[in-house]
């Protein structure tokens, strides 16, 4: 029987080699990317010394864990001013200073919306006009820059962080619960590890404890008390580490443990009672303890400012007149007078019993540093830094999850020495590294030489055939064709003859 065979033209076999060879690259690629996984942990009011100060009365084998596999900060971070809790959460989030982020006490009053804010006040957290003033937190930067591979997505699942209730652009974190202090530590651990574990999983979350702030308010920063608690904590930590191991992603998580503020003594004998000094009908007083934002009734500013400059252990500044390097001056929910007392003073306006232990003071005074912990496959092993400020943790998680930041008052230099690899470039929501890159194309143009080697041999081998064929039936006389392709019974039917005018078919 006689086969006709087929030449397949050169410009096909190209085209087949550049489609095989677009596949292959895409192929790679996909496996090659994938989206970061982040997760940070803030634990309210952990003063920067609270491990180090300790080390001979505490154990804390999770925390020090981190610290030897990681990196941290010796001397703790700076915060924002003022060191509250709401303030320094958002700027932790959002790497702007307060004046910036609009976040600018627990409680703060509002000119245009004429309405005080309590971070207390349920509806208020869910609220975008208190919130969506210009920052933009990273759970939001996360999600707007949404990339998926290999059904891993860009996804944040939040735990109690300041904030995260409220839409900013819109944007509500993927995952998030509503505040609630009764629910247990371990709980909280289990949610967050859920999350990253799901169908649909989270690629960055955010987790909240309350302690060791409570405890701190209670009986101040230097009692047995916080040296238990900080145990306690430790173990927190140590289950944390657990169950992302046994889920068997903790070597590809990359955790950032740190705080809002620290902690100062607060004793009796220190406390400022502005009822000696200003009649309480002549004003209105937002964050009063241990720094006042005073809103003086008309008329009575300039009586107020007069009164209260006197006092010893109080500094008191027109807007104004507040200096500019703590950033807390351009914002219109910074009222008139802004009182500032010296460490471990307080301000009372009603002769109240203050608690042991507070903050909220110049973030100058070295016990309102919080402190730093990292640990994961972005950052170096058993490294340290001395300290920086807590607004380049914005930039610095931004880093590590491929992402553009937002505009923020933070600096990635200030923090790049902890990283494994310094950013030469600015991020364009790849998550393909110079060297996989470089690997994968090298792999592409083999594999391309590959298959055109292959074809060209193939390709030779048929011309080769199909002129010698041409060759044969060339020499053959007519009566042999004749003969060689004489009729025979198909089915009843005739096979037709091969034409002088037939060629092979060719395509």
């Amino acid at each position: 029987m006689f086969f006709i065979h087929r030449i397949v033209p050169f410009s096909k076999i190209s085209t087949l080699i550049i489609c095989l060879s677009f596949f292959i690259l895409n192929l790679a690629t996909a496996v090659d990317k994938k989206v970061p996984r982040l997760l940070l942990v803030s634990f309210d009011g952990f003063r920067w010394d609270y491990l180090s100060r300790n080390e001979t009365k505490v154990s804390t084998p999770n925390f020090h864990r981190l610290i030897n596999e990681g990196v941290h900060a010796r001397n703790g971070i700076k915060n924002a001013f003022i060191t509250k809790t709401f303030p320094n959460h958002y700027t932790l989030v959002t790497g702007l200073y307060e004046e910036s982020h609009g976040i600018v006490g627990n409680v703060m009053f509002d000119p245009v919306l004429n309405e005080t804010f309590n971070i207390y006040n349920e509806k208020q957290e869910k609220s975008s006009k208190w919130f969506d003033n210009g920052g933009e937190p990273i759970w939001v930067t996360n999600q707007l820059q949404n990339e998926c591979y290999n059904g891993y997505c860009r996804r944040t699942g939040v735990v109690f962080w300041p904030g995260d209730q409220a839409p900013v652009k819109g944007v509500l974190p993927f995952k998030y619960l509503a505040y609630d202090h009764t629910l247990e530590y371990k709980t909280r651990v289990d949610t967050m590890v859920r999350w990253f574990t799901d169908k649909y999983p989270v690629n960055l979350g955010l987790l909240y404890f309350e302690e060791p702030d409570h405890t701190g308010h209670q009986v101040g920063p230097d009692k047995p008390e916080i040296n238990q608690k900080v145990i306690e904590l430790d173990k927190t930590v140590g289950y944390l580490l657990h169950e992302l191991d046994k889920k068997g992603i903790l070597d590809g998580t990359d955790i950032i443990i740190t705080s809002d503020h620290g902690m100062a003594s607060t004793p009796q004998s220190k406390m400022i009672n502005l009822d000696d000094y200003i009649s309480p009908f002549d004003y209105r007083i937002f964050s009063s303890n241990p720094i006042g934002s005073v809103l003086p009734n008309p008329g009575k500013e300039e009586e107020i400012y007069k009164k209260l400059s006197n006092i010893p252990h109080l500094t008191v500044y027109k807007k104004a007149d507040i200096p500019d390097d703590i950033h807390f001056k351009h914002n219109r929910r910074i009222q008139p007078l802004l009182l500032v007392t010296d460490e471990g003073y307080s301000l009372s306006h009603n002769k109240s019993k203050i608690e042991e232990g507070n903050h909220g003071y110049n973030n100058s005074f070295k016990d309102m540093h919080p402190f730093f912990i990292a640990r994961g496959p972005s950052f170096k092993k058993g490294h340290s830094i001395d300290t920086f400020d807590n607004v380049d943790i914005y930039p610095l998680m931004c880093e590590i999850l491929g992402l553009k930041p937002a505009p923020n008052n933070g600096s990635l230099k200030n923090v790049e020495s902890l990283l494994v690899v310094k950013s030469a470039v600015p991020k364009s929501n790849s998550f393909l590294s110079y060297d996989s890159t470089f690997l994968i194309y090298i792999v592409i143009l083999v594999f391309i030489a590959t298959v055109a080697g292959i074809f060209s041999i193939a390709a030779c081998r048929q011309q080769r055939i199909h002129r010698h064929r041409r060759l044969r039936l060339s020499s053959l006389s007519p009566m042999t064709m004749q003969l060689k392709y004489n009729t025979s019974s198909v089915n009843g039917g005739k096979q037709p003859l091969l034409g002088g005018t037939d060629t092979e078919e060719e395509f």
